[in-house]
């Protein structure tokens, strides 16, 4: 079964953390490091999606405008060709939309409304546990299967992605 889109959002929840198009841009810097994130949907007054602003996209309009980046708002420098997807697409599709456009982060629509942001690292976080999973189900089937040389592996610590406590 692949896995889609909807398996990361079940996991990671629906919320997201949007800024304003007319948001300053310092503001919209304040906000990816509080919620320690690496981009942000850009909404318009109605709610609608127009584009996404990214640490990437912040470091461009710096070394463009330097100290001037203060006049600027999330509209001035959001990018707006960024790929965009729905919660029934498969990961590898995703995956390859992210590597050939070079965005981080992808908004999921659902009826043109945002209904979630997947990042490079939800999608190696799900593939990391997918592949712990299968990697599992196989030892389970060969030492479960009376192979006389296969051994159970004596470490049987899971080794499963977790956040990194401070």
């Amino acid at each position: 079964m692949s896995s889609r889109v909807f398996h990361i959002l079940a996991q990671k929840g629906s919320t997201v953390i949007t800024v304003r198009a007319d948001d300053p841009i310092l503001d919209v810097a304040a906000t990816l490091a509080r919620h320690n994130i690496g981009g942000a949907p850009v909404l318009g007054a109605d709610g609608q999606l127009l584009g996404l602003v990214s640490e990437k996209g912040i470091v461009h309009a710096l070394s463009l405008h330097g100290a001037d980046i203060s006049t600027l708002t999330a509209e001035d420098i959001m990018a707006t060709d960024m790929p965009v997807a729905t919660p029934d697409d498969s990961i590898y599709d995703i995956a390859c939309r992210m590597t050939y456009s070079r965005n981080r982060h992808v908004p999921v629509l659902e009826n043109e409304k945002l209904v979630g942001l997947v990042s490079i690292g939800d999608i190696v976080k799900l593939r990391a546990e997918n592949a712990e999973h299968e990697v599992q189900e196989l030892e389970d089937y060969v030492t479960g299967s009376d192979h006389a040389a296969v051994q159970p592996p004596t470490d049987t610590s899971p080794h499963r992605c977790r956040e990194k406590k401070d």
